[in-house]
């Protein structure tokens, strides 16, 4: 028993630590953004362990602890617009509850990833996205030797081998319409990938913090254009 609470003081620990950490996180970039409150999310509160669960529980997955982290402090916000081109986890992170299996939510994009990856030569393609979808991949090209790629994306959505497969990448923001633009989030590594689908081109974000350092880049490049879209824009 003392062994059992010993490992739970450690995991809350651990939890709190990591809690503290990314609000700090969040709270730099509001702070670059301080001037453009539209472009923050202080009025964006966390989600509790219970929602968590249920969320895991129905994708049958189990959140890396960063991205617990983050969400508890800050629960994404509703997509902006036709979306910002800033790149801005404040703007771009999307409520817990419209996250949704990249490989089984969106069929004519993954037939765009797994062509991406069957090109060994692809400068996006990396060794953990690769591992990421290797199950789903192998899945996909034994279907698409037998059939055109048309009857191959119908033929997805009834194939119950591809369907029962975990998800392996989460979607978890979304930016410009018109780029097609989603944020990948990697289960197994806890990695964040922006998917730019109509190129199709997928660049490796990195972890949270990775996110906020681009995200402050962001700030100080376009300071100008943030402000002009900022007066231009109108939030619900």
């Amino acid at each position: 028993m003392a062994s059992s609470t010993h490992t739970d003081t450690n995991t809350n620990h651990n939890e709190d630590h990591l809690i503290k950490h990314v609000t700090e996180q969040w709270n730099e970039l509001n702070k670059n953004l301080e001037h453009l409150p539209k472009f923050q999310n202080k009025n964006q509160t966390g989600v509790n362990e219970e929602c968590i669960k249920e969320i895991e529980s129905k994708l049958k997955i189990a959140l890396p602890k960063e991205i617990r982290a983050v969400i508890k402090v800050h629960n994404g916000r509703k997509h902006i617009d036709y979306g910002l081109g800033y790149q801005l986890p404040t703007t771009d992170l999307l409520p817990i509850s419209e996250w949704k299996p990249y490989e089984k939510d969106n069929y004519e994009f993954p037939e765009d990833l797994f062509q991406c990856l069957a090109n060994k030569d692809n400068a996006c393609v990396d060794k953990n996205l690769y591992d990421d979808a290797r199950e789903h991949l192998n899945v996909y090209l034994k279907d698409f030797e037998k059939t055109s790629k048309q009857e191959n994306v119908n033929k997805l959505a009834n194939n119950e081998t591809f369907q029962s497969l975990p998800c392996e990448l989460l979607i978890v923001g979304q930016g410009l319409d018109d780029y097609a633009e989603q944020y990948l989030l990697s289960i197994r590594s806890g990695r964040i990938y922006l998917a730019i689908h109509n190129i199709p081109k997928w660049t490796l974000i990195g972890t949270f913090a990775d996110w906020i350092q681009k995200g402050l880049t962001h700030v100080k490049e376009q300071i100008e254009e943030l402000k002009q879209q900022h007066e231009e824009i109108e939030l619900c």
